[in-house]
């Protein structure tokens, strides 16, 4: 009898255990347009923009309405896995050294992140196993690499 007491006990406290930790880890977002509003990219970017529309769940841009092609907005991707890559592979992978690309380090944000930069810039930004870019347009560089870290400073409030 004391047997199954006392794994009646245990069997509870490892219930109890478990289910009070579920709720520590919290899936990560896979929505990007719920990363940040339409009134922060404002902010950031210093001209209105629409409501954030994406094709798909994991990119999201938000951009001047009626601005046309060269306008300024922004698009904020989830990266998740490409093939047999998974985030941090493929973060990993933007940060490599390329010739004629520069990768800039970028210190301050989440646990992992660096400016790309081809004919713009591209904010890549690591939490865990969680990654994402910010790529703002319309802007001259250095513009762009200082709204893009201010939205990524956003983004990484919601995580």
């Amino acid at each position: 009898m004391r047997l199954k007491l006392k794994l009646v006990l245990i069997t509870a406290a490892l219930s109890v255990y478990a289910g009070g930790n579920a709720g520590t880890y919290a899936a990560p977002p896979s929505d990007a347009c719920s990363l940040v509003t339409a009134a922060q990219v404002s902010a950031a970017l210093g001209v209105t923009v629409g409501d954030g529309k994406g094709s798909v769940p994991h990119e999201c841009e938000w951009s001047q309405p009626g601005a046309g092609v060269g306008g300024k907005g922004v698009l904020v991707e989830i990266l998740g896995p490409m093939g047999s890559k998974t985030p941090v592979d493929r973060f990993n992978t933007a940060k490599m050294p390329v010739p004629r690309i520069v990768k800039t380090p970028v210190s301050g944000l989440g646990d992992d992140a660096v400016f790309v930069e081809t004919s713009g810039a591209a904010l890549y930004v690591k939490k865990g196993d969680f990654v994402f870019q910010v790529r703002v347009h319309g802007f001259p560089l250095e513009e762009i690499k200082a709204k893009e870290k201010t939205l990524a400073v956003e983004v990484m409030a919601k995580l």
